[in-house]
């Protein structure tokens, strides 16, 4: 009798843990990755009942947002405004990466085809195409390209020179400088000027033989080896800007757009916040009545078993979903309690914030915030963050003095840039000397690290000469 109750002991213990990993699956799903295991469910088990599709489109999807915030009350409604004018903002690129299936090889074969070449030729040009990197270049040497199909080097050239005369301007171009030089090329050959017009023909000297000057913005020098006025040096800036350095720009990559839903939205009202779980974007789950009508009549004893097996399987997913929700609910509360300046008054006010202390505050493992925070992201005012964001790298300033955040002096340093004068920016000296008398003790050469980091130029490259 004993052995019996070992082997009944040893089965519970690995249906517990079955089920420890099935929950644990399903709280480090983000939304996209619940849906579609929803989806798989009801294919596999009969008792599953979606209880209604998912949007079709994003016009679905926000229909059902703003269903989801109906019963809300105005401040509420006013922040699905602030969300929707967000998103208009970027409907116009949306649009080209939900519709745009074009890419820069479609382009240029089409172009080809009105050309009646023959197919060896086709061969050569397609290899080509194949060749160019993803901003449109042919970096390859001529040489290899000319044995790859056993030609003379001349006979190579020949094949790119087709191509470079190709739409767009600059495509097949070696690099950015042959790309630039291919436009305006092209613009001095349409142009019918007056014989005293340089219009260009600065451009052109500046792209060849100054563009290492202009990308360190020394206009100042630039004019001076041109002998001419600072003023034309500044127009001619301008026009080069309109120039396009990378052809393959506007064109489908091929790759697929990740539209991130939040999984948690909190909504700043006038003297509180909001914390809303964001269960419109995953199906709800319930019971078939069929299957649990033919489960609870005189069935087949197998037929029985199979759809009870399978009853418990849905009754279990649905409680680890709620157990998903309920860590879900209970982190966004820790975050706003710990970070509530930074939801009151952005990325600036953020704070030194580890796992660990959500754990010990939640009554959880560390593991269970780690996997409650993959690929999951939360909408604030003040945008759409991962949860990881909030849980920030810190520096210290002393043993007994209190842990700034990185993001923090990151974002303080953003904000000193973007209130300068752009035509008398400040020093990375001066810059650290700010965030000194801000309270963040912080050396030049950090400054230039954190700014270098941001892709922020140096103060002779934000110089506007204006």
């Amino acid at each position: 009798m004993s052995s019996i109750r070992v082997v009944q002991n040893q089965k519970q213990v690995q249906i517990l843990s079955h089920q420890m990993i099935q929950s644990v699956e399903i709280l480090q799903m983000n939304s996209q990755e619940l849906t579609d295991y929803i989806k798989d469910l009801a294919l596999e088990n009969p008792m599953v009942e979606i209880a209604q599709e998912l949007p079709r489109d994003e016009s679905e999807l926000r229909l059902r947002k703003l269903e989801w915030l109906a019963g809300l009350d105005e401040q509420n409604r006013a922040f699905y405004r602030y969300d929707k004018e967000d998103e208009e903002d970027t409907g116009f690129l949306n649009n080209i990466g939900g519709h745009r299936t074009e890419t820069l090889g479609d382009v240029l074969h089409l172009q080809l085809l009105s050309g009646h070449y023959s197919p060896q030729e086709m061969e050569v040009f397609d290899y080509i195409i194949e060749s160019l990197d993803e901003r449109g270049f042919f970096t390859m040497p001529v040489g290899d390209l000319a044995r790859t199909f056993n030609i003379s080097e001349e006979e190579a050239e020949s094949y790119l020179d087709i191509m470079r005369d190709l739409e767009p301007d600059g495509v097949c171009a070696a690099g950015p400088k042959e790309c630039l030089l291919k436009q305006i090329d092209k613009k001095l050959d349409a142009s019918y000027r007056d014989p005293e017009d340089d219009t260009w023909i600065v451009e052109r000297e500046i792209i060849e033989d100054h563009l290492e000057q202009l990308g360190k913005n020394r206009l100042p020098s630039i004019a001076e080896a041109l002998d001419k006025p600072l003023d034309r040096i500044i127009e001619a800036v301008d026009r080069i800007r309109e120039l396009n350095p990378i052809p393959s720009q506007g064109f489908d990559t091929g790759e697929t757009l990740r539209y991130v839903t939040p999984d948690i939205t909190i909504v700043r009202f006038e003297d509180h916040f909001e914390i809303l779980l964001n269960n419109y974007s995953y199906p709800e789950i319930h019971v078939n009545r069929f299957y649990l009508q033919l489960m609870r009549s005189d069935c087949e004893k197998e037929v029985k078993e199979y759809l009870n097996e399978k009853f418990k399987q849905l009754e279990q997913t649905q409680g680890h979903i709620q157990r998903r929700s309920s860590t879900l609910m209970e982190l966004a509360k820790c975050l706003l309690e710990q970070q509530r300046d930074f939801f009151m008054h952005g990325e600036s006010a953020i704070r030194p914030f580890r796992m660990k202390d959500a754990a010990q505050i939640m009554g959880v493992h560390e593991s269970t915030v780690s996997r409650a925070v993959r690929d999951k992201y939360l909408q604030c005012t003040w945008g759409i963050f991962p949860l990881n964001y909030f849980f920030s790298a810190a520096i210290g300033q002393g043993e007994d003095e209190e842990q700034i955040a990185t993001r923090k002096i990151k974002a303080a340093l953003r904000q000193l840039i973007d209130e300068e004068d752009s035509c008398k920016p400040r020093s990375d000296q001066k810059l650290c000397d700010m965030l000194q008398e801000q309270g963040i003790p912080i050396s030049r050469r950090t400054v230039a690290k954190y700014r270098e980091e941001m892709g922020i130029g140096s103060t002779r490259e934000r110089k506007s000469y204006k």
